[in-house]
């Protein structure tokens, strides 16, 4: 049995664990007869016929959406053709999906897989998006509304329906891709982006200003074909529980949560489990009076009291020690999985800036980055909102990709012919959507692996359109040696097996104007403007709770600095600075924490 998408918990446990629950209902699948070879030879034709009938039966069992995907038809697409033309002219309101346009890629279980999640999930998207589209023009919107993508890039809505997959986990992509926009503006190359909110941590990689993908995502348990940013995650949020293992006795935080209502014990709403936001309360953290601007008041003492009763009695703790263990542990979960993000994939964490965004990032960041060795955290001045700057920074983007198995080294016609069709069609997808020469970019890469080997990687040629050159694929053949030792440790590389390259892929992006960021002259002047008082606040290096200067961020110029241990408090996140760490304003008003070794 696979442990891929399941939890540390459940793999641990994967004889208990049963499968997801299939995509697609058996009484709703209906085979044909046909059969196309890998070069594509027509060995037995398609009977209209049987094709007829098949599409017959689900629609008389009340399907609204249909995925074709048969053998072979990367490599000959006409049966999949067949199927599509009687479907469109017999039920023109049901929902196609072919695989050889979703996912044209060589793998039949994670194609056929892919176009059952575009088949499930695009008549709900695309009917939303076009009442959307059909609202805000009724509302004198001019402009056609943009759609993130998984991948870090928009498309307009007609684009974002036709392969609807791509919408899947598009939310964390838009942080990546803010953090990735702000980390040009002030000139930080390597940055992992670390976003924690309610109810997960996730961490994804941007080196050299290129943000990591991933092509082979497991979603529910699946592994699909779908370009997406690559992004980490795990339950470790603020809604976070914190529980006793029966079987251990000990402490544990995740990845159980406690959902947006009742929520944490301290919301008030009936909330009946410790999670983390209680024990960052009870520590001191986060201020009752403050929560939201003081627009929410937090119950404290019927936190101590649910914390004393469901945690700390029984572990033998007093109610500042329970605490404390939860937000110690929360803490190294989230170190555990950018450490995975990162040495595990021959990244020394070290060498990157951490960017801390989402509501509940700021008040652990300085703990879990401390934890790596990480000298240098940037907290957006859009932290709480971050998504959305990734939105209105972002390009439109366009990925288009196609199998084809070539040894190594391959004839150079080969590659510019695969290269040709899916530059041809990146360009009339961009000129479509009104981009001219002048504001469009091309890239070209290519997914090789060692001959017969498991491990793929996506190798990046140079930018353009002209045909490649034998010296450009020399250079990205070599370049694949080096990205594989990277990834997989010196002397990993398996040279003599030869290589091979599995699939040609294309980005093409059209420039959309960014925002202006505004800079702020910065100012010697002290902090105390914006001190708004003091508070005991508990930090691990005293054991206890030691009197800690609150600040209000809106009152801090830029270039002031605050000494740890401080709070710096907005209306919408809480950014907590540890002893001998030291916190300053950018010109951009970003909060960057040094850590104290730096």
């Amino acid at each position: 049995r696979t442990t891929e998408g399941l939890t540390e918990t459940e793999a641990f446990h994967a004889s208990a664990q049963s499968k997801t629950d299939p995509i697609v209902p058996k009484p709703l699948i209906e085979e044909v007869s046909e059969r196309i070879d890998y070069k594509g030879s027509v060995l037995i034709r398609l009977d209209p016929t049987d094709a007829e009938n098949a599409i017959r039966n689900l629609v008389a069992k009340g399907v609204e959406s249909i995925g074709v995907a048969l053998l072979w038809d990367l490599s000959n697409d006409s049966n999949e053709q067949t199927i599509a033309r009687i479907v469109r002219e017999n039920y023109p309101s049901v929902y196609l999906s072919l695989s050889s346009e979703v996912a044209p890629f060589l793998g039949e279980y994670e194609r056929t897989a892919t176009t059952a999640f575009n088949a499930y999930i695009a008549p709900k998207i695309a009917a939303y998006l076009q009442r959307l589209k059909t609202a805000l023009r009724e509302k004198g919107m001019k402009h056609e509304p943009l759609v993130m993508q998984s991948y870090g890039g928009v498309l307009g809505i007609d684009d974002a329906c036709r392969s609807a997959v791509g919408a899947i986990e598009s939310g964390p992509a838009s942080g990546v891709v803010g953090s990735r926009f702000i980390g040009q503006r002030i000139g930080i190359p390597h940055i992992l982006a670390t976003d924690m909110g309610g109810t997960t941590f996730k961490v994804s990689v941007i080196r050299d200003g290129v943000v990591e993908k991933d092509y082979k995502p497991v979603i529910l348990q699946y592994q699909i074909f779908l370009t997406k940013i690559w992004v980490q995650s795990i339950g470790a949020g603020g809604g976070s529980i914190a529980w006793i293992d029966a079987e251990t006795g000990l402490l544990k935080v995740g990845p159980q949560g406690a959902g947006a209502y009742p929520g944490p014990v301290c919301y008030g709403h009936g909330g009946t489990e410790i999670t983390v936001s209680d024990a960052d309360l009870v520590l001191g953290y986060l201020n009752e009076n403050y929560f939201f601007g003081g627009k929410i008041a937090l119950h404290k003492e019927k936190t101590l009291r649910v914390l004393e009763e469901k945690i700390a009695r029984p572990m033998g703790m007093s109610v500042v020690e329970a605490a404390s263990g939860i937000y110690r542990i929360i803490n190294s979960h989230m170190g555990d999985l950018i450490r995975k993000a990162t040495v595990e994939k021959g990244y020394d964490p070290r060498e990157f800036t951490l960017f801390a965004f989402g509501a509940a990032a700021p008040v652990h960041a300085g703990r879990y980055a401390a934890e790596l060795g990480i000298k240098q955290i940037v907290i957006p001045l859009t932290a709480s909102v971050h998504g959305a700057t990734g939105l209105v920074s972002s390009d439109v983007v366009y990925e288009y990709g196609r199998s084809d198995n070539l040894f190594v080294p391959a004839d150079i016609r080969r590659i510019n012919e695969n290269f040709s069709v899916l530059v041809n069609k990146a360009i009339r997808s961009l000129g479509s959507a009104g981009f001219k020469n002048g504001n469009m970019s091309i890239l070209r890469s290519l997914d090789m692996r060692y001959r017969n080997q498991v491990h793929e990687l996506n190798v990046p040629l140079r930018p353009g359109v002209a045909e490649v050159s034998e010296t450009e694929v020399e250079e990205a053949y070599a370049r694949f040696d080096e990205l594989y030792e990277q990834a997989y440790g010196p002397g990993a590389g398996y040279r003599e097996a030869g290589k091979e390259i599995m699939v040609f892929r294309v980005v093409a992006t059209g420039q959309l104007k960014k925002p202006n960021i505004r800079s702020y002259q910065k100012e010697n002047k002290s902090p105390d403007r914006g001190l708004k008082g003091e508070r005991p606040v508990y930090f691990e290096e005293y054991k206890e709770f030691v009197p800690t200067k609150i600040y209000e961020f809106g009152r801090l110029a830029p270039g002031s600095e605050v000494l740890g241990p401080a709070i710096i408090e907005t209306p919408v996140t809480t950014m907590v600075i540890n002893p001998r760490d030291r916190a300053a304003v950018d010109e951009f008003l970003n909060v960057r924490i040094y850590l104290q070794d730096s």
